[in-house]
């Protein structure tokens, strides 16, 4: 059973990535020669999205037909923290996908020490001992967001670098990637990774055309629903 569902995914994956390939060759066909033009932004954010949505579907897919969780993440992981690069006439697209295991941040408005118990074992593991500095600087700023449930990465990394000043600390800056926001609650370091439940995906996208360069950042849940994205040109 576990070799067919292994397999089932391995197909689903490799066909996601396939459909991709061909919706944008079309895509690029049409808009070449009705345009007789090369990329636009417009649609460079169409392979974003593309890409996306191909993962996306991947996931959705994968947790309506498994009613397994272990077997859906093991198999899963044979495809995280991989970069798959799709290269087409003059373009590039690499697609990464992350499992989202990050300490939150948020957790430092709770009164109650114990509820960001873990945030502040792992930061005193990395010689990060003021915690009361930290948490400090996340209200005072916290205070100001409009929506005080979620802040995002530009938020964070002010978080993070305003303690690194304040601190002269600047072990905070080399464990930022471990610190996140969403509402998940990770455990100690030493947790088996079979008893991490996993409920958010990363989802890196970076499209390269010619001198023009556009990356995303997407949190998908583990259903395939985007639960936060940004993204830039360069």
């Amino acid at each position: 059973m576990k070799k067919g569902v292994v397999l089932f995914i391995s197909l689903l994956f490799i066909a996601a990535v396939s459909l991709l390939i061909i919706k944008n060759l079309e895509d690029t066909d049409s808009y070449i020669h009705e345009q007789n033009s090369k990329f636009t932004k417009t649609q460079i954010m169409m392979y974003l999205n593309n890409a996306k949505d191909e993962i996306a579907n991947v996931l959705k897919e994968n947790e309506a037909q498994n009613s397994d969780k272990t077997d859906y993440r093991e198999v899963l992981k044979e495809y995280t923290s991989k970069e798959f690069p799709i290269i087409m006439q003059d373009a590039t697209i690499t697609i990464r996908l992350e499992e989202y295991d990050k300490y939150n941040i948020n957790l430092l408005k709770e009164k109650d020490e114990e509820k960001y118990k873990y945030l502040k074992d792992f930061l005193i593991r990395n010689d990060i001992y003021d915690i009361e500095l930290l948490k400090k600087i996340y209200e005072e700023y916290a205070f100001e967001l409009k929506d005080k449930n979620q802040i995002n990465n530009k938020q964070l990394d002010f978080i993070l670098e305003k303690f690194e000043k304040e601190s002269y600390n600047t072990e905070i800056l080399k464990v930022k990637d471990y610190i996140g926001f969403q509402p998940y609650d990770k455990k100690e370091i030493s947790q088996n990774d079979k008893e991490k439940e996993i409920k958010f995906y990363e989802l890196f996208v970076k499209v390269e055309y010619l001198k023009q360069f556009a990356k995303a950042y997407y949190i998908l849940n583990k259903s395939g629903g985007v639960e936060y994205f940004e993204f830039s040109f360069k």
